[in-house]
């Protein structure tokens, strides 16, 4: 998705775009083995949807008509962040899009190939970058085919983007040339999730298409299920360390039964299975500072999970590709000087934005289960996180605020403003009143 986007905004500028993919590309949407995760639930959040339209204008629409769920209801989702389900009134806002992995590649894939100054070259590796005499710019890339020995081919290009997942073959690529290697930011998660499609009966589903229970503190384990094209629904039970998902069928249905919402449970038990379930692991967050080198070839930039991986669960990855993929078209239009320096510190800021969270989510895990350091700041936003989301169980703007922030369509700040520490005071005097009125009442009966 990075490198496709990235072709759409490059095509704008450059006479011609070679777009280089290890798998042959399927015909139509299906799994593959370069996206190991698409299988899994995925979402394409809000901020992340009007990006890719603004990329490929008119793709949602174009989704919604050949199947695509969009879902902008809190009555139609079930939410459950933290161990706090989001209110669940009838309130309306931006639509969340729900698709297989497979079926929005495929129609992005077929916009991208679409564009005249665009080929596809796949079933090839680039196993090496070719430079100029003095080592200072990237002047193209080396391919091989990988169905059969070929001979090697030289790809010349004024500019050579990076999007080949968490592979580290960047980093060796500058330090064989003088250059510094990017340096990592990293928490282990050591995350688990085993997923497989299904067919519900949308009686028992009670008109939802999204319901998500999210690990917590004391419970590292979750499940979502969401309605995608063709009636379909993916079902993925995820785990941190020591807590897995089993990948035996009974097992784990009797785990998603388990953890699911009691009233959604008989549709998972009854559902029809589709497919054969799928396992992904999936080791650290991983941020590789790009933006924090000083000397950097000319030609060449990286973007995608090559520069930084979350945690698949909270569904950053498309959206950042998404941003990052903008942050390119701006920088371009100052031209091509410098423009890795002023790329990486554009693409930097949604890419922090999405660590942050992350990284602040899994961190709320106990220390047994992702180790790492928890400095006060990350205490304490988590600490009132859990004070923001209980007022959200029953105020659906604080909810729909919650779900704009987690989908980049608004600041983090918007949690913290005084509107919003006024609602959770309200709620949790609210909540105290209750808890004396039942005390009384209790007394009264003693």
């Amino acid at each position: 998705m990075a490198g496709l986007l990235a072709a759409a905004v490059l095509a704008e500028v450059f006479d011609h775009v070679t777009v280089v993919e290890r798998d042959r590309l399927p015909p139509d949407a299906a799994p593959r083995r370069g996206v190991p995760q698409g299988r899994h639930v995925h979402v394409l959040l809000s901020r992340g949807a009007k990006a890719i339209d603004e990329l490929l204008p008119g793709l949602l629409a174009e989704l919604t008509r050949a199947g695509g769920v969009t879902v902008a209801n809190l009555n139609r989702m079930s939410l459950e962040f933290g161990g706090h389900l989001l209110c669940q009134d009838d309130a309306e806002s931006d639509p969340t899009h729900l698709q297989t992995r497979p079926f929005l590649e495929g129609h992005v894939l077929r916009r991208v190939r679409g564009l005249s100054r665009t080929t596809t070259l796949d079933g090839h590796d680039v196993v090496d970058l070719l430079w100029d005499r003095e080592g200072g710019r990237v002047v193209g890339a080396t391919v091989v085919p990988r169905s059969s020995p070929g001979e090697p081919r030289r790809l010349s290009a004024d500019l050579v983007v990076v999007a080949t997942g968490r592979s580290g073959r960047v980093g060796a690529w500058l330090r064989q040339h003088g250059y510094d290697e990017p340096k990592e930011e990293e928490l282990a998660i050591d995350l688990v999730y085993v997923s497989r499609l299904v067919r519900m009966d949308r009686a028992l589903t009670r008109g939802r298409d999204a319901v998500v229970v999210s690990a917590n503190p004391e419970r590292p384990t979750g499940v979502a299920a969401l309605r995608q094209e063709d009636d379909l629904w993916v079902v993925s039970v995820e785990g941190f360390a020591g807590h897995h998902p089993p990948t035996d069928p009974d097992a784990w249905l009797e785990m998603a039964v388990r953890l699911a919402p009691p009233d959604l449970a008989p549709a998972i038990r009854g559902a029809v299975m589709v497919t054969d379930l799928s396992a992904h692991r999936f080791p650290a967050n991983l941020w590789r500072r790009f933006d924090k080198l000083d000397r950097f070839p000319e030609g060449l930039l990286v973007t995608g999970d090559a520069v930084c991986s979350f945690n698949p669960v909270y569904g950053q990855g498309m959206t950042v590709a998404a941003l990052e993929a903008l942050a390119l078209r701006d920088s371009l239009r100052g031209g091509t000087r410098d423009l890795a320096t002023r790329f990486f510190k554009r693409a930097a800021k949604p890419v922090r934005l999405a660590w942050q969270s992350a990284v602040g989510g899994d961190l709320s895990m106990p220390p047994e289960v992702v180790p790492g350091p928890r400095p006060l700041p990350v205490r304490a936003v988590n600490a009132y996180l859990d004070h923001y989301l209980e007022a959200a169980e029953h105020d659906a703007e604080m909810a729909w605020s919650f779900l704009k922030v987690t989908g980049f369509d608004e600041p983090t700040r918007a949690l913290f403003t005084p509107h919003a520490l006024r609602r959770i005071a309200a709620s949790r005097r609210h909540g105290a009143e209750e808890h004396a009125l039942v005390g009384a009442e209790g007394q009264g009966r003693g």
